[in-house]
């Protein structure tokens, strides 16, 4: 988590692919790293760890599509996946406790 703002400041440096900040495919980026990144701070109890498990399958992703004769490396996809991972982790930290889920509602 520490290095969050730095891999996000090299990501927009690297930028080598002009596509939208706001495409149609950011949304999903988001919401899939999110959910990665808490369910793998539910398996590591690590927000490090569980970021860099999270942003692994958006990472593999991007090398795939810049495989592909129509798709090139997307920096923006990778910085809304960290960012996406980010969320995730920290709203499982907040959630899950080290052994059970720290937090609940009283009525």
């Amino acid at each position: 988590m520490k290095y969050f703002f730095s891999l996000s400041v090299l990501l927009l440096c690297l930028n080598a692919h002009a596509d939208d900040w706001t495409g149609a495919d950011k949304n999903k980026h988001f919401a899939v790293s999110a959910i990665l990144g808490g369910a793998a701070y539910a398996y590591t109890h690590n927000r490090t760890k569980a970021f860099g498990l999270a942003l692994i399958p958006g990472i593999l992703k991007e090398v795939a599509d810049s495989q592909s004769a129509d798709n090139i490396f997307s920096t923006k996809d990778l910085a809304w996946d960290a960012f996406g991972a980010a969320v995730g982790v920290q709203a499982g930290h907040w959630i899950i406790g080290p052994e059970r889920i720290a937090y609940t509602a009283n009525f």
